[in-house]
């Protein structure tokens, strides 16, 4: 579903472009509008689109969190940053251990 959302919304805004680019090529042809006056438009159009764009993005990233959050599962970052906790608390044993044969050895 949300693979539908994000290509729905690229192929949204590929046909608004492709829409505006043919109203904006019209009103050139009709002479209610020059060829600058154009291109200023569909820039001011394609960045209010883009900027739609990723509001749409955050909001499915904020819902997507959200779900995520409350099925009480472990995200990525936390999963990373557990390996990397037991990889540290890893070393430090190992560096007990260590240390204790040392002193067995020593005695």
């Amino acid at each position: 579903m949300l693979k539908e959302m994000i290509y729905a919304s690229i192929g949204l805004a590929t046909i608004t472009r492709e829409k505006a680019e043919e109203v904006i090529s019209e009103l050139v042809k009709k002479g209610e509008m020059t060829q600058e006056e154009g291109k200023d438009v569909l820039g001011t159009l394609m960045k209010k689109a883009k900027e739609e764009n990723e509001k749409l993005k955050q909001k499915i990233k904020e819902q997507v969190d959200s779900a995520v959050a409350s099925l009480d599962i472990v995200t990525r970052t936390e999963f990373d940053e557990a390996i990397k906790r037991i990889s540290e608390l890893e070393k430090e044993l190992a560096q007990i251990k260590e240390e204790m044969e040392s002193q067995k050895k020593n005695k």
